[in-house]
């Protein structure tokens, strides 16, 4: 029998609801898509460069949906629908291959009004000056989105591939913080259930500083074209030096936090990775950054749907079972997907089907959980 949900009060809409449900359905269909395209079954856009607009859609396109459902918690439903119609149609443009000024208009729309509803007010709300990192991050990702449409429009040379990266870097430094608030706060909550003591010292901010800055200088360096400097793999240590505290393998026995712990180490790891390769001259377009975009943002944003949801439902009693499968699943599609390079054509779909597998069941849980809900 499902839980009842606590009584939720408030006169705004839950806009975690369309959002999280874009989320998952995009990140289900795009990726196939984009497989069908690689293997010529589709014809894509001619002007784009495709590996830049894939991760263009997976990081403004899916994980800006993911942002929106989280940030918009107190946005009116004029200013929800208005946002959520400028998510969609800047996916229409993007696919259907429109640019020019009207693309222009409709990719940059979406990231304008998160900033104006969703990031604005976090920053007059921030009484902190580590939480007041998220405003600049938002911004930051719409200056990616300006930089990717000025290199479709032969403005700047390689700006596609320059933006998607500065998008990575932004939505991985908005993970790694975030990240940072989440987990700590809820494992001293198990350690709290589990072992009847608190968890001291969990929390070191000036590693979360050496985070902060790494993940910047990265972006700077992405967005300038720069020479390769390993602010990514600094950032990426640093992260996992805070999350060492976090008590991990207590998380593992946890359902709800056992896939974001998993997914934060393999962001972190992935950057990690990503950056030692290109170090190694072998380029950041390699299977390991795949790591940590689909081993770690792909886990987190799943699992932190279905956390937040199930916290925004007020819903009672344990979390989704499906959370666990749904991780799993992930990081199958996430291993295939960096070992690629051995069997392209079967690793790469099968990593695709997989993730799409994970995303079609993070948005059947969601639907199910809203169906349930008691009538008043």
């Amino acid at each position: 029998m499902p839980s009842s949900p606590v009584p939720r009060s408030g006169c705004y809409p839950k806009a975690h609801r369309p959002f999280f449900l874009a989320a998952s359905l995009y990140a289900a269909a795009s990726v196939p898509l984009w497989v069908a395209e690689w293997a010529g079954l589709l014809p894509g856009c001619p002007s784009c460069d495709p590996v830049a607009r894939h991760a263009h859609e997976m990081l403004l396109g899916f994980a800006g949906a993911v942002l929106g459902g989280y940030l918009f918690t107190k946005v009116t439903w004029p200013r929800l629908l208005l946002a959520l119609a400028a998510w969609a149609a800047a996916r229409i443009g993007a696919w259907s291959g429109i640019g020019g000024v009207p693309g222009l208009i409709l990719a940059l729309s979406y990231p304008a009004l998160l900033f104006a509803f969703g990031g604005w007010p976090f920053l007059k709300a921030a009484k902190l000056g580590h939480n007041m990192v998220f405003a600049p991050t938002i911004a930051a990702m719409a200056v990616a989105e300006a930089l990717y449409q000025a290199g479709r429009l032969g403005l700047i040379e390689a700006g596609e591939r320059r933006g998607a990266l500065t998008a990575l870097d932004m939505v991985a430094l908005m993970i790694l913080v975030m990240g940072g608030r989440v987990i700590p706060a809820a494992m001293a909550g198990l350690v709290r259930k589990e072992e009847s003591r608190e968890l001291f010292d969990r929390n070191r901010p000036w590693l979360e500083w050496v985070v902060v800055a790494g993940m910047a200088l990265a972006a700077l360096v992405d967005a300038l074209a720069l020479p390769h400097l390993p602010a990514m793999l600094v950032a990426g240590l640093a992260a996992l030096a805070r999350q060492a505290r976090w008590r991990p393998r207590l998380a593992m026995t946890d359902a709800s936090m056992g896939p974001i712990q998993l997914g934060y180490f393999l962001l972190a790891a992935g950057l990690i990775a990503a950056s030692a390769s290109d170090l190694a001259g072998m380029g950041p377009g390699t299977d390991a950054l795949h790591l940590a975009t689909i081993g770690g943002i792909g886990l987190v944003t799943s699992a932190m749907m279905l956390r937040i949801n199930h916290i925004r439902e007020r819903r009672g009693g344990g979390w989704p079972k499906m959370g666990i499968p749904i991780a799993i699943v992930l990081v199958i599609a996430a291993d295939l997907r960096v070992t690629a390079s051995f069997g392209p054509d079967i690793l790469i779909p099968a990593s695709a089907a997989l993730w799409s597998l994970a995303f079609l069941a993070t948005a059947a849980v969601l639907m199910t959980s809203w169906a349930n809900r008691p009538r008043a």
